[in-house]
C-alpha cells in the first residue's frame, strides 16, 4: 500500500499544476518524500548517497542560515514538480505495452537507404523528446525490446542492435536543448534573461546540432545497417497511418492546452499524458484496480530516475539561495576579456560536474543565476548561454547517473558507466572541440 504514494504525489503535483494551486505541490512533496523515506533502501547506491547529501544541504541551510517560509514552499514545488515531470511523462512507456502498432515504428524507422538510419532515427528521437522529454526515452526502448522479440536473433545480435538504437536515441534527446523551445534550458535561460529569446538562440543551437549529428553519423550508421540487415524484414510497417493520427492529435491536444492555458507544451503533456493512459487503460482492463496498479507498477520502476531529479531540483535551490552569485558577478563583470573562458567554463563546467556525479540541473540552476547577473551589469552573454546549452546536452549522455542514461542501463542491463565511457566517450570526445570551435566563432561574430 505504501507504493501508492509515489502515484499520489505525482497526481496532486499534476493537479497543482492544471489548476496553479502551487500550495498543494506542498502536499504532492510530502506524498513523495513519504514514499521515499519508507523505500530508501530499495534504491540504488548512488540515488541514496545524493539523497542524503541533499538532506545534509537542507539541515545545514536551516541551521545556518534563516530562510523564511516562502523559501521552503518554493523548493518543496521544486522537489514535487520534478519529480513528477519525469515520472508523469514516463507513463507513456505503458503504450508499448498496449498497442502493437508503436512497436512497428521501428520497422518504419529501419527501411529505405541505409545512408539515411542514423539521422532519421536522431531526428525522430528528438522530435518526440522535444514534447514528451524522457517519455521518449521510456517509449522508444520499450518498443525497440518488443520489436526486436519477433525476430531470431542471438543474444549478440539483439545486444549490438538494442545499442545501435538505444545510442540514435540517446543522441537525439541530446539535441533537445539545442533547438526545441519546450526545453529546460532554453524555458531557464529566457525566464531569467528577458533579451534571450528562443529564435535569437535558435542559429546557434541549429549550428551545434548539427555538429553532433554529423559526429554521430560517421560512428554509428553502420551498426543500424547490420541490424536491419540481421533482421532481413521488407515487409512494410503496419499501423502508421493509425499511429500518425494518434501522434497529431495528441500533439494537437497538448499544443490546444499550451495555447488557452499559462501551461508550457511540456507542462501540458505532463498533465494529458496521464490523463489519456488512465482512460485507455480503465477502458481496456474495465478496472479501476488494474488501472492503478499498472500506472503505480510504471511508476516505481523509474522511481531512481525520479528521485536523483527530484533531489537535483532541491540542490540547485539551496545552492542557488545561497551561493554569493552577485559577488562573483561583480567580479567578472571587471574583466570581460574573460567571455570566452567562461564560455568554455561552462561547456565544460556542467559536463564534468555530471560526470562525477552532480546532475546538471544543478549546474545548469547555478550557471543561469550567474548569467543572470552578468547580464544586469551589462555583460554581453549570448557567448556563455550557448556554452551552457551545449554543455547540458552533452552532460544529458555524459552523466552516469543522469535519467536518460539510466533508463538507457535499465534496457540494455549493463552498467551506466559502460553507457556513458564506452557506449558515449569516443563520440564526446570527438563533439567538444568541435563545440567549443564554435563557440570561438559565435564570441568573434558577437565581438
Amino acid at each position: 500500500m505504501t507504493a501508492l504514494l509515489l502515484p499520489l504525489g505525482v497526481g496532486l503535483e499534476l493537479v497543482a499544476l492544471g489548476a496553479q494551486w502551487p500550495q498543494l505541490s506542498w502536499f504532492a512533496a510530502a506524498a513523495l518524500a513519504g514514499y521515499y523515506l519508507l523505500h530508501f533502501r530499495r534504491l540504488l547506491i548512488y540515488p541514496r548517497v545524493l539523497g542524503l547529501i541533499t538532506l545534509g544541504m537542507l539541515l545545514a541551510m536551516a541551521a545556518l542560515d534563516d530562510p523564511d517560509l516562502a523559501l521552503w514552499g518554493r523548493l518543496a514545488s521544486s522537489m514535487a514538480y520534478y519529480t513528477s515531470f519525469l515520472g508523469a511523462l514516463g507513463l507513456i512507456q505503458l503504450l508499448a505495452k498496449h498497442l502493437p502498432h508503436l512497436r512497428e515504428m521501428h520497422k518504419a524507422l529501419l527501411t529505405g537507404r541505409p545512408l539515411w538510419l542514423y539521422p532519421r532515427y536522431v531526428l525522430t528521437a528528438g522530435s518526440i523528446g522535444s514534447i514528451l522529454n524522457f517519455g521518449m526515452m521510456s517509449l522508444m526502448c520499450g518498443t525497440l525490446q518488443q520489436h526486436l522479440q519477433q525476430y531470431p536473433l542471438d543474444d549478440a545480435q539483439r545486444r549490438a542492435g538494442m545499442r545501435a538504437v538505444m545510442l540514435a536515441t540517446l543522441r537525439g534527446f541530446a539535441l533537445v536543448p539545442l533547438v526545441a523551445p519546450t526545453s529546460v534550458t532554453i524555458a531557464m535561460l529566457t525566464r531569467e534573461m528577458p533579451e534571450l529569446s528562443w529564435a535569437g538562440m535558435l542559429p546557434y543551437g541549429l549550428a551545434a546540432a548539427v555538429l553532433l549529428l554529423l559526429v554521430g553519423w560517421r560512428r554509428e550508421n553502420r551498426s543500424l545497417v547490420a541490424l536491419r540487415d540481421h533482421i532481413g524484414d521488407g515487409s512494410p510497417a503496419r499501423g502508421m497511418g493509425q499511429l500518425l493520427l494518434g501522434s497529431a492529435l495528441g500533439l494537437t491536444a497538448i499544443g490546444v492546452l499550451a495555447s488557452v492555458s499559462v501551461l508550457s507544451p511540456s507542462q501540458a503533456a505532463m498533465i494529458l499524458i496521464p490523463l489519456g493512459i488512465g482512460v485507455y487503460l480503465l477502458w481496456r482492463e474495465r478496472s479501476l484496480r488494474r488501472t492503478v496498479e499498472q500506472m503505480t507498477d510504471n511508476l516505481v520502476s523509474m522511481h531512481n530516475e525520479m528521485f536523483i531529479f527530484g533531489c537535483a531540483a532541491l540542490m540547485g535551490g539551496v545552492l542557488g539561495a545561497t551561493a554569493p552569485l552577485d559577488e562573483l558577478a561583480g567580479w567578472l563583470a571587471l574583466a570581460p576579456e574573460y567571455n570566452m573562458l567562461l564560455a568554455t567554463t561552462s561547456l565544460l563546467g556542467i559536463i564534468l560536474l555530471a560526470l562525477a556525479g552532480i546532475a546538471p540541473i544543478v549546474s545548469l540552476s547555478l550557471m543561469v543565476g550567474l548569467l543572470a547577473e552578468l547580464a544586469r551589469l551589462g555583460v554581453p552573454i549570448l557567448t556563455p548561454a550557448v556554452g551552457l546549452i551545449c554543455g547540458f546536452s552533452i552532460s544529458m549522455i555524459f552523466a552516469p547517473f543522469g535519467p536518460s542514461t539510466m533508463i538507457l542501463a535499465r534496457y540494455s542491463e549493463v552498467s551506466p558507466y559502460q553507457v556513458v565511457f564506452r557506449w558515449n566517450g569516443p563520440f564526446v570526445a570527438t563533439a567538444i572541440p568541435l563545440l567549443i570551435a564554435l563557440l570561438f566563432v559565435i564570441h568573434w561574430l558577437a565581438s
